[in-house]
């Protein structure tokens, strides 16, 4: 009885793992500038729900797919957990830095109520100043027949 369990366990777990896929659709690295000032450098909880230091580049928006402006900016951002201060970024230097942002596009299929569901992520890092930023945005697409997902 313990190794029909075993079994059966054994069995869902691979049926759950064989019901979800997840693949890189494409990634690219694109070099742009960016503008250290205190107009595009922030600390605000805008779009994030927390106090986060972030960087507005508006240049990102030709590069990506999804929208990664927060409501009532003026270009994509990008935030870091490594800062707790503007000032922490800025050093006292403001000035334009070119910048290599990785940008990467996934798509995750998984079955849900007999149907593939699909979902887009799109992630965007950065290294400014010895700082890790990053943003990552998901949009689901329509549904689509169960087969598409194996």
């Amino acid at each position: 009885m313990k190794l029909l369990f075993s079994l059966l366990f054994l069995v869902s777990s691979f049926a759950s793992f064989a019901q979800s896929s997840q693949n890189v659709v494409s990634q690219k690295v694109v070099t742009l500038p960016v503008d250290l000032n205190t107009t595009k450098l922030k600390f605000t909880n805008l779009g994030y729900g927390s106090f986060l230091v972030k960087v507005i580049v508006p240049e990102l928006a030709a590069d990506t797919l999804l929208n990664h402006r927060n409501e009532g900016e003026d270009g994509p951002c990008l935030f870091t957990y490594d800062a707790f201060r503007v000032d922490d970024v800025l050093q006292d230097n403001p000035e334009v830095v070119d910048t290599d942002f990785k940008i990467t596009l996934t798509r995750s299929l998984f079955v849900q109520d007999n149907v593939c569901k699909v979902t887009l992520t799109e992630s965007i890092e950065a290294n400014i100043r010895g700082f890790f930023f990053q943003h990552s945005l998901s949009t689901p697409m329509p549904d689509r027949i169960i087969e598409d997902c194996f």
